[in-house]
């Protein structure tokens, strides 16, 4: 499995812990998926977010789930799962 490569502290880690979950109930996708999309998105910074990670809070692990795996301006909690299009899984 791939690890997180962003987190810094065990708080953090139990969030994106229950935001991982999230994704594989919500979307059928696998923990490798889960995981590499979170990655993609906040681990992309040279060092682990740190003096910021309450930003995690700011968002329930559903819908933390659905922002990373729909995008932030997809809209979804207008739309249906068949109305959306998943972003497109990044090959890192």
């Amino acid at each position: 499995m791939k690890e997180f490569s962003f987190i810094s502290n065990n708080e953090s880690y139990s969030i994106c812990l229950a935001i991982k979950e999230a994704m594989i109930e919500e979307f059928g996708i696998t923990e490798d998926e889960a995981v590499g999309r979170m990655n993609y998105l906040w681990g992309r910074y040279s060092t682990p977010i740190d003096e910021d990670e309450d930003f995690l809070n700011y968002e329930s692990p559903r819908d933390w789930a659905f922002i990373i795996y729909y995008g932030y301006d997809s809209q979804w909690w207008n739309k249906s799962k068949e109305d959306l299009t998943p972003r497109p899984f990044p090959n890192t």
